[in-house]
């Protein structure tokens, strides 16, 4: 992937929006990402898989888009497959600002209120063509395997017993029974975008999938400093105990993915489980 085969695509198929310079950004785990100019940017599937990804965020992004209170990145124009490149492309608004992997962590305790408002607004019935997802979709359960073998990666200095006795707890959890919701299904730091200290906006959609809201508030143990969860929640609405147990299970089947991540691929993902985990252990305890 070049600037000139993204400048060549974009011409071809949207030449009116060619207005300033292509440059590349850090890349995803699904998609390269070119900026268009100052005010787009350009999203190509990096590999086969992300193409469903892509695809779900260019058919369901505008709508969830109306109602939601932070900004996120909804497509203005798609690329369709051409000889140049073989999968849809998207053209997005550019949001501008820090993810929340590169701030300084005192920031992110601004972010409980808003996060928390946010999934509120998105956690409404999805329709029944909604997407499902074989990671985000599904009960926790279908993640044991994966679970036990993260766990047995990691150093048993990483309170063992009691990640395994917050997992337990949510496996046994009632699941959730309601109409299947709307989720983000990818609620991590580096997907939360910071201007001036403030949470502005909310990104990589191509997860999003009907489940378990518990799914994504596990986000805000992964985003958040210990004492602002309460504000986080509060912002959220009630919880009964099912749905926070349940939330504690996403929070550290998610944090050991993230400290793994963190040793192998991505080293700020490490401080995000790390901080998962510690925040699910701490109030886990809250609730005996």
């Amino acid at each position: 992937m070049s600037a000139d085969l993204v400048e060549k695509l974009v011409h071809a198929q949207h030449p009116d929006l060619i207005t300033g310079v292509i440059r590349e950004m850090s890349p995803g785990f699904d998609n390269s990402i070119w900026r268009l100019g100052e005010k787009l940017v350009v999203r190509l599937p990096r590999r086969q898989i992300a193409v469903a990804l892509i695809e779900n965020e260019q058919r369901w992004l505008p709508e969830l888009a109306r109602r939601l209170p932070l900004m996120v990145p909804t497509p203005i124009r798609v690329g369709r497959p051409n000889e140049d490149f073989p999968w849809p492309w998207t053209i997005a608004k550019w949001i501008e600002g820090t993810p929340g992997n590169e701030v300084d962590p005192s920031v992110l305790t601004s972010a409980a209120r808003p996060l928390g408002g946010f999934f509120r607004a998105l956690h409404h019935d999805a329709p029944e063509d909604a997407p499902t997802n074989e990671f985000r979709s599904v009960a926790l359960l279908s993640h044991e395997a994966a679970f036990q073998g993260r766990l047995d990666q990691i150093d048993a200095a990483i309170h063992r017993d009691e990640i395994l006795a917050i997992w337990r707890a949510a496996l046994n959890a009632p699941p959730w029974v309601g109409a299947r919701q709307w989720i983000h299904g990818d609620p991590h730091p580096a997907n939360l975008i910071f201007r001036e200290d403030r949470l502005v906006g909310v990104i990589d959609f191509g997860d999003m999938c009907a489940g378990d809201p518990a799914t994504d508030l596990a986000g805000g143990l992964l985003s958040l400093p210990y004492e602002s969860l309460d504000e986080f929640f509060r912002a959220y609405g009630t919880l009964g105990d099912a749905m926070l147990r349940r939330t504690l299970g996403w929070a550290v089947h998610f944090g050991l993915m993230f400290v793994l991540l963190g040793e192998s691929d991505e080293p700020s993902y490490g401080p995000i489980g790390y901080r998962a985990i510690e925040n699910a252990v701490a109030f886990a305890s809250t609730l005996k």
